[in-house]
This record gives structure tokens, sequence and C-alpha cells, in this order.
């Protein structure tokens, strides 16, 4: 893989922002059946991650580069961005990451990079904060995903609120005043995902584990139970016996993503 950051300055957020991206090397960007050399737009994985880590993370701390290396015959480009503790969102009090992350990235990205603006080659997904980022986002657009997935993921951000009242204000910072009664507001993933299966758009396929000993294993129980009834979504869920929130079962997790990802064999 070609490793390179990205370093620009942002618009909706009016100052500069970081953002990893890793790409398939150019001897790789073949078709696996034809040898041809591939001169279209490639797939893209958006990896996010959690509270406290940034856009080198996964990179640092994981083993994506070798994951995506492994498979050559399915070339994807991975994007990590980096949105501090704003639960990717439109901060109350703060910036505006969701609007930067939905709207101005992907354009700015599909001017620098070959990469497709297809929603059948468009994945998302990202551990704790940013697996609830992945779903928020995902299920408030699911018309320009065909994946999305959550490791050890807030899935259940009312709940996390009322359990977890801020104590430096950082959730007051990111929802407002109402930051422990977010059930049924435009912050709640029941609710968007219960949105977007009325709005009657093909909905992303959704993955979802968390490990057994996580504090966040029952609120990801919750959700799967919840998803359980909606006979309309595609939804996988795993459970990692004994491991808690930890960097070794997200590493596990994103090599078996990329092994998940409905990558279409002619990209």
């Amino acid at each position: 893989m070609a490793v390179f950051e990205l370093t620009f300055r942002a618009e909706t957020l009016d100052f500069d922002q970081n953002v990893t991206v890793l790409l398939p090397e150019p001897e790789n960007l073949a078709l696996a059946e034809t040898g041809k050399p591939f001169r279209g737009e490639l797939p893209v994985l958006y990896l996010l991650h959690g509270y406290s880590d940034d856009h080198t993370s996964w990179l640092r701390r994981s083993s994506i580069e070798r994951y995506l290396t492994m498979d050559s015959t399915r070339p994807l480009i991975c994007v990590c961005p980096s949105v501090q503790n704003s639960f990717y969102t439109d901060m109350e009090y703060g910036w505006k990451y969701y609007t930067y992350l939905t709207e101005e990235l992907p354009r700015l990205l599909s001017r620098w990079i070959r990469i497709s603006s297809k929603p059948e080659d468009t994945f998302i997904a990202g551990l704790s904060m940013g697996g609830y980022g992945a779903y928020k986002i995902a299920l408030s657009h699911p018309e320009r995903f065909a994946a999305a997935a959550s490791f050890s993921g807030v899935l259940d951000i009312a709940k996390s609120g009322r359990d977890n009242p801020a104590r430096d204000g950082a959730a007051y910072n990111v929802f407002g005043k109402n930051c422990s009664e977010l059930a049924g507001t435009p912050h709640d993933i029941y609710r968007l995902l219960d949105e977007a299966i009325a709005s009657g758009k093909p909905l992303p396929q959704l993955y979802a584990s968390c490990g057994t000993a996580d504090s966040l294993y029952a609120n990801n129980l919750a959700f799967r139970d919840y998803i359980a009834q909606k006979e309309v979504v595609d939804f996988t869920f795993f459970a990692q016996e004994g491991l808690a929130h930890e960097w070794a079962f997200w590493d596990s997790e994103v090599q078996k993503l990329l092994g998940w990802l409905p990558i279409r064999e002619e990209c």
C-alpha cells in the first residue's frame, strides 16, 4: 500500500485538517481475470476513529495496511479522517464535523484521488465513537453506502448519555443542554434506523460486533435485539468471548471486515 497524509484547509471548519489515506500500489491495480491495468475509480472505505483518537490511530494501532495489501484482487482505498471528540456530529458548541465528513471531505477527495462516488463502492466503519459515527452517517444517507460496520460502537447514545453524565462538559459541547436526553432526537441511531426503513430507500448492509467483556456489550445486544425485528435489514452481529474495549479486538475485526465488504468483482 501507499500511505500518505493530506493536510488542507477545511472550509466547513475554517481550520486545517489531516486525513490518512491508504492507496493500492500501482502494480496491484489490475483486474484479476484479465491482468489488464485498472483505469477506473476505486471503491472507498471510510474508517473512523474512537474517542480521544485521531486519523493516525488505525494505522498505528492495527494492521490495516497489511490486511489491505493481502488481497490485491479487490483494490480498495481506505480513508481515515480526524474529528476530535465530536461524535461525528455538527457540535452544538463547536465545529460542524458531520457536515465536513458527509459533504466537504468526499467532494475534495474525489478531486484529488481516483475515488468512486457510486453507492455500491462506498463503505463506512468505525470503532466505539466511530462505530456510532459510521451508523449515524450511513443511516442518515442510506442511498450513499453499500455497507456500514460498527466495532464496540455506542449504538444506544441515549442510554450512554443517561448512564454517563458528562463530567468535563464534552457531551454538553457536542449535544447541548439536552445531552442526557437524546432518545428520539436526530442523534439517536434507533430513530435513524426507523426513518431509513420508512424512507423506502435501499439500505446498506450492516455489521456490528462487540467483546463480551466490553462495557458497551449490553448496549450492542439491545441494538441487535431491536434490529432483529426489522426483517428488511441485512444485519450481521458478532460477539467475541472475553475481549473488552481494546485494540486486540478491533484489529481482528477490521481484518474480518475487509472480507465481509461487498466489493464488486469488476472493481
